[in-house]
Order: C-alpha cells, then sequence, then structure tokens
C-alpha cells in the first residue's frame, strides 16, 4: 500500500503545502495530521488551529462521505499575508456543495435534523469559501484569517 505524497515547500514567501490521499474515512486524520505539522512553524494562535481543523475536517468528511465515483483527493494549503488558503480537490462527479440551501434553525435538539450543517459552520469559520469545476475536478477553496 502506498502512503500518502507530501510535498511542502518552506521557501519564506508562499510556502505551499500538498497532500495526495485514496478516498477513506481515515484519509481525514492523515491529513489533519500532515497539515497541521506543516503549519506549526508558523506558531498561529489555537483558535486560528482550531478554525483549520474544523473547516478542513468537514471539507474531507464531506469528500470521504459523499463524492460519488472519487477515488483521489488532495489537500493543498498556502500560508501567507496573514491567512491560511485551503484547498480540497476530488475527482468525482461534479457537485458545487455551496449551492445547497441552508437547513432550517432549530429550536431544541428534539427537533433537530442530522446533516447539513458543515457548509454553514465553513462559511462562518472562514473569510471566503468558493468552489470550481476544474476539468474532472472538484475544488472547493476557503480563506481562514490567521492574524
Amino acid at each position: 500500500m502506498i502512503g500518502p505524497i507530501v510535498n511542502s515547500d518552506r521557501s519564506c514567501n508562499g510556502d505551499v503545502f500538498s497532500i495526495s490521499l485514496p478516498v477513506r474515512i481515515s484519509s481525514v486524520e492523515d491529513g489533519r495530521l500532515a497539515l497541521m505539522s506543516y503549519l506549526e512553524p508558523f506558531a498561529l494562535d489555537d483558535r486560528v488551529i482550531n478554525r483549520i481543523e474544523v473547516v478542513l475536517e468537514e471539507l474531507l468528511s464531506n469528500v470521504v462521505r459523499h463524492a460519488e465515483g472519487a477515488d483521489k483527493l488532495s489537500i493543498e494549503a498556502e500560508c501567507a499575508d496573514h491567512a491560511v488558503r485551503l484547498a480540497i480537490e476530488d475527482n468525482g462527479v461534479a457537485f458545487n456543495p455551496l449551492v445547497a440551501s441552508e437547513p432550517e434553525p432549530f429550536a431544541d435538539l428534539e427537533n433537530a435534523t442530522l446533516g447539513r450543517l458543515g457548509i454553514p459552520l465553513i462559511r462562518r469559520l472562514s473569510q471566503s469559501v468558493s468552489y470550481d469545476r476544474i476539468g474532472p475536478v472538484n475544488r472547493v477553496s476557503a480563506v481562514i484569517t490567521a492574524g
């Protein structure tokens, strides 16, 4: 079995991180650990790291659980200009998760419905979120303010 492919260029400007992973549940944690290792030298505030982890885990778990036909996913990240830019790509069927309607707010836990809360959460934790279809690839990008 081939492990994750990691590329990390730690130059002073525009440090770029990328990793390719198989589409399986263990890739969520593998990707998180690899990204945290890349971000460690930047000494980001714990609150920023928490936001990055939540956004990353939501995006990765969406691919793992819902990307029809996907067998590859990748994470790209860049820490620059007081922000962390994340991009998650998969080779599944074209799907823009950002066009889904937000669930109705619930008054109490008894009436809450499961699911559909990840994208609204990602939007709240990010400065911006976007979707692009680039050839056969879905790409969801998020920018998280780091300063």
